[in-house]
């Protein structure tokens, strides 16, 4: 047996999403493995979402604690990683598209992802991917009022 965790938009499960962001993923989808077939699924909301710093340890450390021996992912930082290994769990590569929880876990149970150890994206790689951790960029061009 084994569980894996797979970083998820909205509730989590298997017809969600897959969520590339680790750190600040919506929630984790846990999927259960017996001989090669999904025996239970759990969805746990990731409480370092909106962290303003060190989402990537505390996701690792929700990934931990509800028992995940391995984890599929699509882009970790350096902390994340450092964490996830610290947990002795192993990182699985997913493709870089849009896809189900359940494409992805399909991909595992086929032997089709790639095994990763170390981080594949910067720190605070995840910040603001729509969640209103704005850039910038703004060049004001509103008119002065009441000088001549």
């Amino acid at each position: 047996m084994v569980i894996i965790a797979v970083p998820s938009f909205g509730n989590g499960g298997l017809n969600e999403n897959f969520n590339s962001r680790f750190g600040r993923c919506d929630s984790f989808t846990f999927v259960t493995i017996e001989k090669k077939e999904i025996v239970e699924v759990k969805s746990v909301p990731n409480p370092a979402m909106d962290a303003m710093g060190s989402a990537g340890i505390q996701a690792a450390q929700t990934v931990g604690s509800n028992g995940a021996d391995e984890v599929i992912v699509g882009f970790v930082g350096p902390n994340a990683a450092s964490s996830l290994n610290a947990l002795k769990l192993k990182m699985y590569q997913a493709p870089n598209k849009s896809m189900t929880v359940k494409e992805v876990v399909e991909l595992y149970l086929k032997g089709d992802l790639e095994v990763i150890t170390a981080a594949n994206a910067s720190s605070h790689y995840g910040m603001g991917g729509g969640r209103g951790m704005g850039g910038g960029g703004g060049m004001g061009g509103g008119r002065r009022r009441g000088v001549q």
